[in-house]
């Protein structure tokens, strides 16, 4: 090894191998990162691939697909029909549902099956009112009997966010028991989103429509980490070439470093020659 290196690596080591431990721990949370956005991917894929299989089935009972405390969550998306009636004075107000970038609220309602079951039901999306935030008009179905065509969804989970009387964070029934009782059994497990406008006439609640099967960004973003890790080292490799460089050139003033040739540069000898 030439003196300047040997001098060099005497100065340095320790220094350069610090900088390697920073970009090794730099890489290592990039690869992690990495793997949290391919999870959410492949999230994103079965989610898509769920929908796809379930959304056009066959419309079948409810009690064939859940039961009070139990749903297979392979089951979502599943059309269903219920018969019974809905109770319109304990529907209630899900908060935070933008739709199309304006925000907006789910309108819950029970329904009572033929069964002497409650299940709730999604009817669909009311906008945020002009004047405070909850909606302008909130228009209930009847409490007629009738046959309700909806999709099967897996409860969502609880945020532990405060809510204003009559609404709640998430379509959570546990949510939905604090804020309204009931005699019957209620199914605890899932939720119906209702296929068809409730109130004949009426442009309010918006039937919400089948959910756009798209990946996201999240292949791309994983691509991404992985080259970030990458360039850590490229970086560090740079700077220690680069100060190997100026160490050379300091301990031998002949040594002129090897440069690529850029396009044009021909050219501009010649210009030079001509014009000196």
């Amino acid at each position: 090894m030439t003196d300047y290196r040997s001098n060099w690596l005497k100065e340095s080591w320790k220094r350069w191998l610090a900088w390697l431990v920073v970009a090794s721990f730099f890489a290592v949370a990039c690869v992690f990162l990495s793997n949290w956005q391919f999870s959410r991917r492949q999230e994103a894929v079965n989610r898509n691939e769920l929908i796809a299989a379930n959304y056009d089935q066959k419309a079948v009972p409810l009690d064939s697909l859940a039961n009070l405390d139990s749903f297979d969550s392979k089951n979502e998306w599943r059309p269903v029909t219920i018969e019974g009636s809905f109770i319109p004075e304990k529907s209630v107000l899900v908060r935070n549902r933008p739709l199309n970038g304006q925000p907006g609220f789910l309108l819950v309602i029970p329904f009572l099956t033929d069964q002497g079951r409650i299940v709730a039901v999604d009817s669909g999306w009311l906008p945020t009112g002009s004047k405070q935030d909850s909606p302008d008009e909130i228009p209930l179905p009847d409490s007629s009997h009738r046959i309700l065509h909806g999709r099967v969804r897996a409860a969502e989970p609880s945020l532990d966010r405060e809510a204003p009387a009559g609404q709640i964070g998430t379509v959570n029934i546990d949510l939905l028991l604090e804020k309204q009782s009931f005699e019957q059994p209620v199914y605890r497990k899932i939720y119906v989103r209702a296929s068809e406008s409730l109130n004949a006439g009426q442009v309010f609640p918006k039937v919400l429509s089948k959910p756009e099967l798209t990946e996201g960004n999240h292949l791309s973003y994983a691509l991404q980490w992985i080259l970030f890790a990458l360039m850590a080292f490229f970086a560090l490799t740079w700077a220690v070439r680069q100060e190997l460089r100026a160490k050379h050139m300091a301990a031998d003033p002949n040594y002129k470093p090897v440069t690529k040739k850029r396009i044009g540069d021909d050219d501009k000898a010649v210009e030079d020659a001509l014009l000196g």
